[in-house]
């Protein structure tokens, strides 16, 4: 079980680890900008929640219908880049651009101090490498930072108060082998409980994985520290949630205690990719760590890493939306975890591998480690592979890049200027009919919609706004059926997208007399002329 000697890795792991930190945040910067091109992404919802918040701060109203209800997306995140639009004149697109190549950088800095706190250093570089390779497949969901998801993941508040997760464990970890004093633990553990409210309100799921995460941390911290950890573990989360209630955007007490759309929020079908598909790498991978459970570091993130998945198990039969979410986060324990064992073995290290590869001929017993650390190495290379060349074929990340360079098929579709410039005609308050993931996009730009494909968490009724945009745009509703639709719901615009549609459905909903504008996929027609235009003028009266 030979291992580069110790003195060398606390020498050269730093310096790498700072260089892949930068990385991935001029590899974000790069690419963020290209989110666009991704119809049903996150990051359309949160563009749209700054976007209304840009433009009327305290009383936004709804970001997605026309409505007064509040959103409980109108977090510190979004109030504080709203702030800073209206103070500077930035764009809300540039904003979020801006805070995903932050939230980079939080999450690299984030993740030293965490390390720093548990004396792990050395093995930051292998855990920052492991974290963005070893996944079964990008999740692209919330909370993962997979290499391919981060430039359009990052923009996310999840990304956000993911950062601050960390700090906090690693404050709290800080407080816990600490001897105590009064001039030090009140303004610190004041800091913790600030940013456990913070987490917790712009993404309520990674604030309650936090919360979880002070426990472990007190759970396996130093003996004769456990019960003051404990302690400041309850401290931390009784004030921070006490803090939510103060928040004057939206109702925190409503938004842990409605109980609405469950059917929606709890995706029995996620939650099986991500047991079977995205995480099941990092778990297998986590046992190759088990012999170094004596470090603080890895016995905390084994039981991290267990205690996140035997939640998201237990969230199955009992359709909880918020337990269901801590195993992807929940991979940041396993990972710095296989992490650990990866610096201890050296297989980043190119100088080791001809001994390793000697060793693997040895007699079964000795070469068992040897193998392993093969393994490892393997899996890394196998799950990194296909984020690299989506990075370099996706138009949502690398692929604007090549296609000037290598004069390729240019796959962007332009989605920003198209969305700017048909909706101008629309008034800020107007209701615009989109098929659901068109409609992701529109209020960022202007108006409001009938339905989208991701919820709003306090508006009632969104199933039956889903059922009746879907009913509208299927080829074998009646005339009736969308007149209906078109009235109930007082919309005032209709725009199709022929790239989502299809061509013969857009085709047939086209009505020249209604047309206000066309770009190269997008269609906007005048809602009131468009049924007066009916092929059967009889069903229109």
């Amino acid at each position: 079980m030979q291992t580069k000697p110790a003195g060398v890795t606390q020498r050269r792991a730093p310096y790498a680890f700072w260089i892949l930190g930068l990385l991935l945040v001029i590899y974000v910067a790069a690419c963020t900008g290209q989110r666009d091109n991704v119809d049903d992404a996150d990051a359309w919802e949160h563009l749209r929640v700054l976007h209304a918040l840009t433009v009327n701060l305290w009383h936004p109203g709804n970001p997605t219908f026309a409505s007064d209800l509040p959103s409980v997306r109108y977090s510190p995140y979004f109030v504080g880049l709203a702030v800073l639009c209206r103070k500077t004149g930035l764009t809300p697109y540039s904003a979020l651009s801006m805070a995903a190549v932050i939230n980079t950088a939080l999450l690299v800095v984030a993740l030293w101090a965490l390390l720093r706190a548990f004396d792990e250093r050395p093995s930051a570089a292998a855990i920052l490498l492991v974290m963005v390779a070893l996944w079964g497949a990008a999740p692209h969901y919330a909370n993962s930072y997979a290499l391919s998801d981060l430039p359009w993941h990052q923009v996310n508040p999840s990304a956000f108060s993911f950062a601050l997760v960390l700090f906090n464990w690693s404050l709290l970890r800080y407080l816990g082998i600490s001897a105590w004093t009064a001039a030090k633990y009140v303004p610190l553990l004041l800091l913790c409980a600030v940013l456990c409210t913070v987490s917790l309100l712009d993404h309520g799921m990674t604030g309650a994985f936090g919360a979880m995460g002070y426990f472990i941390l007190a759970l396996t911290g130093p003996k004769g520290r456990r019960q003051r950890m404990f302690l400041m573990a309850a401290i931390v989360t009784v004030i921070g949630g006490l803090l939510c209630l103060a928040w004057p955007w939206y109702s925190f007490i409503s938004a842990v205690t409605t109980r609405q759309d469950t059917a929606y929020w709890f995706n029995p079908f996620i939650s099986k990719l991500t047991f079977t598909i995205w995480c099941a790498p990092a778990v297998l991978c986590a046992l190759f760590a088990l012999p170094l459970r004596d470090r603080p570091l890895v016995r905390t993130c084994l039981l991290g890493g267990a205690a996140s998945l035997l939640i998201g198990l237990c969230a199955i039969p009992i359709h909880s939306p918020v337990f269901a979410r801590f195993p992807i986060p929940g991979m940041i324990f396993l990972h710095a975890a296989i992490g650990v064992f990866a610096n201890e073995s050296g297989i980043f290290r190119p100088s080791t591998w001809a001994r390793r590869l000697r060793e693997i001929a040895e007699p079964s017993w000795q070469a068992a480690y040897p193998i392993l650390q093969v393994v490892l190495a393997a899996m890394v290379l196998y799950f990194l592979a296909p984020q690299v060349a989506d990075i370099a074929m996706q138009p949502h990340l690398a692929r604007t890049y090549l296609t000037h360079a290598l004069h390729l098929r240019d796959l962007q579709h332009h989605s920003r200027e198209s969305y700017a410039e048909i909706l101008q005609p629309v008034g800020p308050r107007d209701v615009v009919l989109s098929d659901v993931e068109t409609s992701m996009a529109i209020p960022a730009f202007k108006g409001r919609v009938v339905a989208v494909s991701h919820y709003e968490l306090f508006v009632r009724g969104q199933a039956a706004r889903s059922d009746a945009v879907n009913q509208f745009f299927s080829s074998d509703a009646t005339e009736a059926e969308r007149e209906q639709t078109i009235r109930q719901y007082d919309v005032k615009w209709i725009l199709l997208n022929r790239r989502l549609i299809g061509d013969n459905l857009f085709q047939s909903l086209v009505r020249d007399n209604a047309v206000v504008g066309r770009t190269q996929d997008l269609v906007l027609m005048n809602a009131q002329k468009w049924m007066a235009s009916a092929p059967d003028s009889a069903v229109s009266k």
